[in-house]
């Protein structure tokens, strides 16, 4: 029995290698490589794999991987983004898909249960629909992670190491909805960033990206659609006067676990804010440093349920991560990562 072919492409993408150098980091030529990821390995080469790309033995002796495409995944600046950064991004799906395949052996995950949307409603429309459909009215949302695990997606960290992979959703293989999540942002960018990938699950499923005009179209609706879900414009209306100072948008960000910008744009989309009043604003968010930060927030990074179940179940069979992780072949780190790090601490 051989290394199945997506194992080691998936291993090599994961860490960031050319076929060059993980042909000269295993001692063989590029053609060899080449073959290996077109049939298969010998399985006495995967100690050499192993020890080239940090991916522990197991994973090279396992079945065929879940393999992802980079056309499948929603993913910011497309067409301005590596090959190799999609594929180290398409690695890190298939490796999720695979984790989160281990733990629904042993823990009961949610059903599906998203809204079917009318292709035709507006962004906005749509994050109305998701709103009446789930019950939230026009109330600041509870913890998104948790409101959308509760629907069935799946919700994953990014290795903090991959400093250039933004955030990305997909549909699995096994019908499931992914969405991985960079850590290194701002709370309240990061539920921006989970609220704008809900809107590509939900409203560009069957949607062809095929070219820079797209991509850009399918960026600007899921924008949209974020701002409407985490800001009802209703609310918006109810909550803000005419030209509203500074400290009201502040107010109204923290009141709804937004960033101040993204509360500033919608004061502006809802009439609020003359288009010179929201430069101001702009401008004054700006100088106060809240284009790269929340200063004065306390808002806490979400928690996933999901991941602190599988902590509990880890804790209670007497498994630390890190067997955990190397017996299901992954790495440690990515397992730390992909349960957006609840899953450091596990004793023994």
């Amino acid at each position: 029995m051989s290394i199945h072919p997506t194992r080691v492409t998936i291993a090599r993408e994961r860490g960031g290698l050319s076929r060059l150098d993980l042909a000269t980091a295993v001692g063989v030529t590029t053609r060899t490589l080449t073959n290996w990821e077109d049939s298969g390995a010998p399985d006495n080469r995967a100690e050499a794999l192993s020890t080239a790309t940090a991916q522990p033995v197991a994973f090279f002796q396992t079945n065929p991987a879940a393999t992802l495409t980079d056309e499948r995944i929603f993913f910011r600046t497309r067409r301005r983004t590596s090959a190799a950064l999609l594929h180290q991004a398409t690695a890190l799906g298939s490796l999720g898909m695979e984790m989160f395949n281990e733990m629904s052996r042993r823990l009961g995950l949610p059903a599906l249960t998203l809204p079917e949307l009318d292709p035709s409603l507006s962004p906005q429309a749509a994050a109305e629909a998701v709103r009446l459909q789930w019950g939230l009215g026009d109330f600041p949302l509870p913890n998104l992670v948790q409101l959308v695990e509760s629907h069935g997606i799946r919700v994953l960290g990014i290795p903090a190491a991959e400093q250039d992979v933004d955030a990305f959703s997909f549909w699995g293989q096994d019908a499931r909805p992914y969405v991985f999540l960079a850590r290194r942002k701002t709370p309240e960018r990061s539920r921006f960033d989970l609220a704008h990938e809900l809107g590509h699950l939900l409203m560009h499923s069957s949607t062809k990206t095929d070219d820079d005009a797209t991509d850009r179209e399918l960026e600007r609706e899921a924008n949209v659609f974020a701002a409407a879900l985490l800001l009802p414009p209703d609310s918006v209306r109810a909550a803000m006067p005419s030209a509203p100072p500074l400290d009201a948008v502040i107010a109204l960000a923290r009141r709804f676990g937004t960033s101040a910008v993204a509360a500033a744009h919608s004061v502006h989309d809802v009439g609020r804010a003359s288009d010179w009043g929201h430069r101001q604003l702009m401008a004054e968010l700006t100088r106060r440093g809240f284009e790269t930060g929340e200063p004065g927030s306390s808002l806490p990074y979400e928690r996933s349920r999901i991941h602190d179940a599988l902590v509990k179940y880890l804790r209670q069979s007497r498994i630390t991560t890190t067997a955990w992780a190397r017996a299901i072949g992954q790495r440690p780190d990515d397992v730390a990562a992909f349960t957006l790090g609840q899953a450091l601490s596990v004793a023994p």
